[in-house]
């Protein structure tokens, strides 16, 4: 079939993005379909362009290349890709973009640092449990329980100072907490830096915001969990595969003094996040986890989509289109 027959399936939401809908049309036909399960994809001879969901519970591989056999390029609306299988890519001459490649563009995108932010004050005052304490109807009976702790004056040690580490670094030291980071590609005068070791002994809250690489994979074991101060908090919102859960769960079970706030599993790639010892931990409510929203916003998402939309008018296999 001619090229012009061929077309970009998008299959992250999209409820939201109104006028820029056209815009992919205007670029190349374009098919808009939520998928989040693997049994949802049918085969299809003209697909070419595939703009993900980032919260798909399957890994895309040679499986959906079998599917989509004229399939040339993939763009994941996300800065990390463990749900693309880039070895599969590699091997079928498929092109992987992620918002990394826009630089510009993924730095106007605060979404995943706000929620972070939220998820740190969230171990400070609880604001789930004292909702559900009226919900119970009690008011202050519990007080004892319900007492939090502030920010100001608290070291707050970053794991990653990127686009997220720098915003939460600035926006902490405005609650005039006392910042330290871990980060060996970059380096900010205004914080002093400090080996991952030594931020997990000394700081009061530990978030971890770096990037998923093969040297962050399970970087954070319980060699490093069990330096966490008393009555810490340790907030993971990057990708599940950095923490080694198991260690997790073995040292909630030796400390009850840590708080933890997730916003990320390792196993909800593949659709398995309901099986991690986690979530039992979380019924008993010793840790917070949410659905991996941080970045899930009406503007965020809106603007990844018009990065995917960039990413998709750049790539040479489009160019007939946007001429």
């Amino acid at each position: 079939m001619a090229d012009m027959d061929k077309y970009c399936l998008f299959s992250a939401p999209y409820s939201f993005l109104g006028d820029m809908k056209e815009e992919f049309q205007k670029a190349i036909p374009t098919k808009f379909c939520e998928i989040w399960d693997r049994a949802a994809l049918t085969p299809d001879s003209f697909l070419s362009i595939w703009i993900v969901n980032p919260g798909q519970r399957f890994v895309i591989g040679l499986e959906e290349f079998g599917l989509f056999p004229a399939l040339s390029v993939i763009i994941t609306p996300s800065t990390a890709s463990n749900h693309i299988d880039k070895e599969d890519c590699r091997a079928k001459g498929v092109a992987v973009y992620t918002l990394l490649d826009d630089r510009q563009g993924l730095n106007t995108i605060s979404a995943s640092a706000e929620f972070t932010f939220l998820l740190l004050l969230n171990t400070l005052r609880r604001p789930d449990v004292v909702i559900q304490e009226v919900a119970a109807g009690r008011w202050r009976e519990n007080e004892e329980m319900l007492r939090g702790q502030e920010l100001n004056g608290r070291q707050v040690g970053l794991v990653g100072m990127g686009r997220i580490g720098q915003r939460l670094a600035k926006w902490c030291s405005a609650f005039e907490a006392k910042v330290s980071y871990y980060d060996p590609y970059v380096t900010f005068p205004d914080y002093p830096q400090r080996p991952l070791e030594q931020i997990f002994s000394e700081s009061d809250i530990v978030c971890i915001c770096c990037a998923l690489t093969p040297k962050t994979t399970g970087m954070i074991d319980k060699s490093l969990l069990r330096r966490l101060k008393h009555n810490a908090s340790f907030i993971n919102t990057s990708r599940g595969e950095v923490l080694r859960e198991e260690d997790l769960v073995e040292v909630l079970k030796e400390r009850h003094d840590i708080k933890v706030a997730l916003d990320v599993l390792s196993a909800e790639v593949t659709g398995n996040q309901f099986k991690s010892a986690l979530i039992a931990l979380h019924k008993q409510g010793r840790v917070v986890i949410s659905p991996h929203i941080a970045g899930a916003t009406v503007e965020s998402q809106t603007k990844a989509a018009a990065i995917a939309l960039n990413l998709l008018r750049h790539h040479d296999s489009v160019q007939i289109y946007s001429a």
